[in-house]
């Protein structure tokens, strides 16, 4: 009896001494072990383009499935088409489009066309602490950098973690374990990191099918002020304002011209293009902080709008049409979302009329003869341009503007900027 329970003592001994070990085995089993240079296949730099395929944006998103990448909505909406690479290597293929976004959380997940086996997980992902990592390439060479974040906000609808540093839009975060923590996305001039559920549940809501990338453009949440509201615009410039009324001829143009006036597309850009006796043109996004010497003028909102000629709206003195590239750069013949000019123009003669109607094969109607021959304006391009506004006071700032001396092509030597342009309410 005593041996037997000598035994038995020393097994209860020898376990209690093995237990915590044992548990601290069995706890590092359940801590997730992966490896950054894993998840680094993962990411992807995203590169998006506009309807001439230039250049609109530059970000970052990650594979969540073997073809399919999360990035933020902000970073591609309104591009034509979008791209992607290996993170920090110049090695694009192309996306077939979208099949999921949401606007609140401002995330879409794009359709790729090159696969990876090498997507973040997440159902593993965690968030630890408030001290991350993000990922990133030098000389080929892949680091890790350490970041830190504020307190979590949480609602029924989103939570996210604030923090401040440069934002790098659609990268991932991750915890110490390796685990995916989120995805990085500029908010309200700092950056917040929105936590991966998020992403899952919106993988879940994901459509089979890809839709084009272009429709993102007319995707929002926000309600702008009706068009029946509306009784004009006025264009605020450092030389002085213009006041404009929008014809409901073409509805198009008109409700895209008030939502961009409502986003306040068009503060800060320059009048980037004058000629005397002709126009004066704005819109251009690329003009907002350009240098002296930058060319400007070739940069939409990232898309553009079918032509729509109507019928008496023609380019006499003071009309306002939406500009487009050359032919060979705009094989659709579409107008540029945004830039628009307007017409100061000239007198013309019946003689200088019936010469140009033959040279383009059109024929004047009473009206436009009558216009062009008393107030002036710029009958050759007419049937050419969508015209869609005119000026109701300002014509003498307009003159101004258009008078001014230019260097390069057209630009004023001295910078007119447009201010803001407010909404006249009826």
């Amino acid at each position: 009896m005593p041996r037997a329970f000598l035994i038995l003592l020393i097994s209860f001994a020898i376990f209690a001494c093995q237990s915590p070990s044992s548990k601290k085995a069995e706890t590092q089993k359940s801590i997730f072990k992966g490896s950054y240079k894993s998840n680094a296949k993962a990411i992807v730099s995203i590169r998006t383009f506009d309807h001439y395929t230039r250049h609109l944006k530059d970000g970052y998103g990650f594979y969540v499935a073997p073809d399919i990448v999360v990035t933020n909505l902000s970073l591609v909406k309104g591009a034509y088409k979008a791209k992607c690479s290996p993170m920090d290597l110049e090695d694009y293929s192309s996306t077939s489009g979208f099949v999921a976004y949401d606007i609140d959380l401002d995330l879409v997940l794009l359709k790729v066309n090159r696969r990876n086996k090498h997507y973040l997980n997440l159902k593993d992902a965690t968030l630890e602490s408030d001290s991350l990592y993000q990922l990133f390439r030098k000389n080929r060479k892949l680091f890790a950098k350490e970041d830190y974040f504020s307190a979590i906000v949480k609602n029924d609808t989103i939570s996210y973690s604030n923090f401040t540093g440069k934002i790098k839009s659609g990268k991932p975060y991750f915890a110490k374990s390796h685990r995916l923590a989120g995805i990085s996305q500029p908010h309200r001039k700092q950056g917040r990191l929105l936590h991966a559920k998020w992403i899952q549940q919106l993988l879940k809501e994901s459509s089979k099918d890809a839709h084009n990338l272009y429709d993102l453009r007319t995707k929002t949440n926000k309600v702008y002020i009706s068009h029946t509201k509306v009784k004009g615009f006025r264009i605020i410039t450092n030389k002085g304002n213009i006041e404009i009324q929008l014809s409901d001829k073409t509805p198009l143009y008109r409700d895209n011209f008030i939502k961009l006036v409502s986003d306040n597309f068009y503060d800060s850009l320059l009048v980037h293009r004058v000629i005397k006796d002709f126009l004066i043109q704005t819109g251009a996004g690329d003009s907002k902080y350009a240098k002296k010497d930058d060319v400007v003028g070739w940069k939409g909102p990232g898309y553009n709008l079918p032509m729509n000629i109507v019928p008496g709206l023609f380019h006499k003195r003071g009309m306002i049409a939406a500009s487009k590239l050359p032919a060979d750069r705009n094989k659709h013949n579409r107008s540029d979302g945004s830039q628009f000019y307007i017409i100061s123009g000239r007198r013309f003669t019946h003689t200088e009329l019936d010469e140009l109607e033959k040279e383009n094969n059109i024929k004047y109607s009473q009206e436009q003869r009558e216009a062009y021959t008393t107030v002036g304006g710029a009958p050759y391009l007419d049937g050419d341009y969508t015209v869609f506004a005119w000026v109701t006071k300002g014509m003498d700032v307009v003159d101004k503007i258009a008078a001014l001396p230019t260097y390069a092509i057209d630009r004023p030597v001295d910078e007119i900027r447009i201010k803001t342009v407010e909404i006249l309410r009826k």
